[in-house]
């Protein structure tokens, strides 16, 4: 019988864990995953500068490929990095902002821009060799094929 994991899971890093806007990503996660619903980002509702760009994810399983979606829109795919395990993977980039020219001003700057780094446990193995990633219109799409599972052998017990 094959061990299954249970859901995919984001993984927190070192330096994520310390950001003091944390406390609201994680309040907006909670809504999000309770009700079902997108929250407003904190990141929109306190015009503070440039906000922190984080992609947003969606992994599904068919049987025989977990797919990843990633929205990074205004990168280039050389901007983009994946790292991938038999049993995690890292999507990490960085958004870079068009900077102020002489005789412009924003007057609306809502954009979020920056380095961003997420990473996900997966519910079951990969074979990261094989893994494909395609990038179009500001849409990531990863296949990750599944590893084949180990089969369950009955073992004959034999006399002494």
């Amino acid at each position: 019988m094959a061990h299954e994991r249970g859901l995919a899971k984001r993984e927190r890093g070192e330096l994520e864990a310390m950001e003091p806007w944390n406390s609201f990503r994680d309040m907006e996660r909670m809504f999000r995953n309770f009700f079902g619903i997108p929250m407003m980002r904190p990141s929109r509702m306190w015009s503070m500068g440039l906000a922190e760009f984080a992609p947003d994810v969606d992994i599904k399983e068919t049987d025989k490929d977990l797919v990843i979606s990633a929205t990074v829109p205004g990168m280039s795919k050389d901007d983009i990095n994946i790292d991938v395990t038999n049993d995690r993977i890292t999507i990490s980039g960085e958004r870079k902002t068009e900077e102020e020219k002489p005789g412009e001003r924003y007057h609306v700057r809502e954009q979020s821009y920056g380095s961003f780094s997420v990473s996900y446990a997966l519910p079951v193995d990969v074979k990261s060799e094989d893994v494909k990633a395609t990038y179009k219109n500001g849409l990531l799409e990863i296949i990750l094929p599944k590893a084949a599972e180990a089969a369950t052998h009955k073992i004959k017990i034999e006399e002494a």
